[in-house]
């Protein structure tokens, strides 16, 4: 049997060739150019030698010429490898070299530092500029030959070789068991994995979530503001938005005002987003009005959603924002709670996506029970093939043939789950259990608290002590010390914080998720004692 991720996108071009499957800014692009332009990248890219099964590095924006390029390559039979915007030459270099990319697809405003970090690897044979002619690139970036240990001309215009082809080439046949995509992670807790998604983890994935999480048709305008780079990006916004026929809405790069006017705009029906974003576009709607009422969809994740931000989107926006829960290496959903359920229940990641099986494990091994925290762990159509060229991660990844998520969780009766805290995050505090969430949840309805992330610090006395990272509101001002006396007025003491730090601004990785591992190293040189 076969399939390829790509499928979804014929079908879509099959049954409305000529609805919008993009826009972005002032540019629109139907199913049928969507289709001809895929398989015209796809012919250049089998013309310059590429096999089945090759991997192709893709470092591009939410602009078209990602989605293009995505599909281009499954369709050429080849993997996607796509790449976060914001690494230095050095770190796409390592991934270059680690992915055995053979060639590079890169949109045109990153050429100078993607050209350096291709001529230090010399497995990589040619990169490929996109979105771009030859006069719009930088100077010099084409007839540029003498950089680098590995001096080789394969640099290429993509656009101006695609009218040299007729954009006619077949899909090639691949396996459900064939990797499509391989993502890195984003590395919050270590060095970064290749996570291999197979073309039926990815397929199935956005087929369960389309069809009985998110509810998107053909006439559904989805919003994409995740980086498309991200596996929350990829399925929730563009894979289900392309498999269902509906118009994906591209915002290059999020910013709150800007969010609010496509949505207008265009009457975006659905939104997938982290909480961070969700937190900004609130507090726009403070101050300015937005006709935001075609909006009936919006999905949560990537971290947990504070309670507070919860509410006041429901404010704004007269429904409830739904809370989904995965990782990279569950293509990524594993849990929503369906757009149209009866019940929606603040705090749940909700019950298990279709076809995915959840568990609470605890420390001894066994199954915990309703109510019992415990190490979230998955199997299912979801989970990944394995970490490339990484054997000893995977086996350790997982526990009789169940994913181990790393994350602690609890079900209630009604199949529910929720999100206690990432396991490496829980504070212990003279032998005591401290879940950073929950002290951030209460800190989130200070109104003076705009951001909050809470870690431990190692002290001597206590193993660890609670320290509460504050961005305040702006034009607003409290201390340290009114902070701790709000937490003591809604938390056992040993949970409070014994140090409150205010900041500017928290550091984050391209989703928006606060990096509570580069939080804790501000305090590795910290004074130790209770």
């Amino acid at each position: 049997m076969g399939l390829n991720l790509v499928s979804g996108l014929l079908d879509s071009v099959n049954r409305t060739p000529k609805h919008t499957a993009i826009i972005c800014g002032e540019r629109r692009c139907t199913y049928a150019e969507l289709d001809r332009w895929t398989a015209k990248i796809a012919e250049v890219l089998l013309a310059q030698g590429l096999r089945k099964g090759d991997n192709v590095m893709l470092l591009a924006p939410n602009v078209p010429e990602f989605t293009a390029a995505y599909y281009a390559v499954l369709r050429a039979g080849g993997v996607v490898v796509p790449v976060n915007t914001l690494l230095l030459p050095n770190e796409i270099a390592d991934l270059l070299e680690h992915s055995d990319a053979r060639f590079f697809l890169v949109y045109h405003t990153y050429a100078e530092k993607c050209l350096a970090a291709f001529e230090k690897v010399e497995s990589c044979q040619a990169v490929f500029f996109l979105g771009a002619s030859r006069t719009e690139l930088p100077k010099n970036i084409l007839d540029h030959y003498t950089v680098g240990p590995f001096h080789r001309p394969n640099k290429f215009v993509l656009d101006e070789m695609l009218d040299l082809v007729p954009g006619t080439v077949d899909v090639v046949q691949t396996s459900p068991d064939d990797t499509a995509v391989i993502l890195y992670t984003s590395g919050t807790t270590g060095k970064s994995k290749g996570v291999e998604l197979t073309h039926f983890n990815i397929f199935s994935n956005a087929l369960y979530a389309k069809e009985k999480a998110l509810f998107i048709d053909k006439d559904s305008v989805t919003v994409g503001v995740l980086p498309l780079f991200h596996t929350f990006g990829q399925t929730a916004s563009m894979n289900t938005a392309i498999m269902a026929g509906a118009t994906l809405v591209m915002v290059s790069q999020f910013e709150p005002k800007r969010t609010l006017a496509e949505i207008e705009k265009h009457g975006v029906t659905s939104i997938a987003a982290v909480p961070t974003m969700f937190n900004l576009m609130n507090q726009v709607l403070r101050r300015n009005k937005f006709d935001v009422s075609s909006l009936r969809t919006a999905i949560s994740g990537g971290a947990s959603l504070p309670l507070a931000i919860y509410e006041e989107f429901e404010r704004h926006f007269s429904f409830k924002i739904i809370e989904g829960y995965g990782l990279s290496e569950t293509s990524p959903i594993v849990c929503v709670t369906p757009a149209c359920a009866a019940v929606n229940k603040p705090g749940s990641i909700g019950p298990v996506l279709f076809g995915t099986q959840v568990n609470i494990l605890r420390n001894d091994g066994t199954f915990a029970d309703v109510g019992e925290t415990g190490e979230l762990v998955v199997r299912g159509h979801n989970v990944m093939k394995s970490y490339y060229k990484d054997p000893l991660a995977t086996q350790a990844a997982f526990v009789k043939g169940w994913f181990k998520s790393g994350d602690v969780a609890k079900k209630d009766a009604d199949g529910y789950y929720y999100i206690v805290d990432r396991m490496k995050d829980v504070i212990i505090r003279a032998g005591m259990n401290i879940y950073p969430r929950e002290v951030e949840e209460v800190l989130h309805h200070h109104p003076a608290v705009k951001e909050v992330s809470v870690v431990g610090v190692p002290d001597e006395t206590l193993s660890e002590t609670v320290v509460a990272c504050v961005v305040l509101n702006d034009g607003v001002s409290v201390s340290a010390v009114e902070l701790q006396k709000y937490c003591r007025e809604h938390l056992a003491a040993y949970k409070c914080p014994k140090t409150v730090v205010f900041s500017e601004s928290l550091p984050k990785n391209s989703t928006g998720k606060i990096l509570k591992r580069e939080l804790r190293k501000q305090f590795d040189a910290a004074p130790k004692g209770g």
